[in-house]
């Protein structure tokens, strides 16, 4: 498509805001995420992401209110930042609006506590301001942010966390709970190979662009690391997820032992031993040592 790319929302965001102008429980209407950012902006596939800041975020909840800017053919709710909630809708059949909806104080907790930030400091825009918060925001965001560093506490217990679960897993396969072990090796175990990714790319390489929760994880994490992650994954078949998950504890190991000698951290030698042995054990359908 040549020329700047169509604003597929802009009808929704005029609806929204002209809502906001005429309720004044509407404190504020901002948008963030890829319609709002200059690297890596809003494509074919982007949704729309929205702050709505109200005095009565009940009415948004119930989906009275979304039901005013378009036909809502899939809507519902999940919790989300400064303890407050999302709705999460699609519009005419593809068009997904996030609404994170957050009251006044909620808002400014989660400002003050910088979960706010991890989602606006790629990019965001102010649609609708009855509060001021254009004053308000800069002293809260830097001008990019991507994963924050780990602490040597952190570290030691994410490490320790992931060898428990490799056993546990494990456990699970043996005793032939194949669902509960996978969902384990593929999902439980994969968000901490992903915290150490992002660590082992800070560390590695200066000034690297790592995002948050794992986007655009093929663009920052290193060839190294995509050829591994490779064979992380299973099948839903006990013999994948054995090897599903020793690789998996291999990679983890090498980039955790990679972050600990350039930051200067203890690495846990006997954790690692000992959820190492564990899955190299031979496969015989009982538990090492008996």
């Amino acid at each position: 498509m040549s020329g700047e790319m169509k604003d597929r929302y802009a009808d929704i965001k005029s609806l929204i805001c002209a809502f906001a102008a005429e309720n004044a429980a509407v404190r504020a209407v901002i948008a963030i995420g890829s319609s709002t950012r200059e690297d890596i902006p809003a494509d074919e596939y982007s949704d729309l992401d929205l702050f709505i800041v109200t005095e009565e975020p009940e009415k948004w909840f119930s989906g009275e209110i979304p039901a005013l800017f378009g036909k809502v053919s899939v809507s519902f709710i999940e919790p989300t930042l400064g303890g407050g909630r999302e709705r999460r809708v699609i519009y005419d059949g593809d068009r997904d609006v996030d609404m994170i909806i957050l009251t006044p104080v909620q808002f400014t907790g989660a400002l003050e506590e910088g979960e706010a930030a991890l989602l606006m400091e790629r990019g965001c825009k102010l649609l609708y301001d009855a509060d001021g918060f254009a004053g308000k925001l800069p002293r809260y965001l830097k001008d990019k942010t991507g994963c924050p560093g780990m602490s040597a506490e952190e570290f030691t217990n994410t490490v320790n966390d992931f060898f428990f679960h490799n056993i546990w897993a494990r456990k699970k396969l043996l005793r032939g709970e194949l669902w509960a072990a996978k969902m384990c090796i593929d999902a439980y175990l994969k968000r901490l190979l992903l915290k150490m990714a992002e660590q082992s790319r800070l560390t590695m390489t200066t000034g690297a662009d790592v995002w948050n929760f794992g986007r655009f994880f093929d663009r920052w994490a290193g060839e190294d690391v995509l050829t591994e992650v490779r064979d992380c994954f299973a099948h839903y078949d006990r013999e994948d997820c054995e090897r599903a998950l020793l690789a998996t504890h291999r990679l983890f190991t090498r980039l955790a032992r990679t972050v600990a000698e350039k930051r200067g951290y203890e690495y846990p030698e006997e954790a690692g031993k000992c959820a190492r042995e564990f899955l190299e054990s031979a496969h015989s359908g009982t538990l090492p040592g008996q």
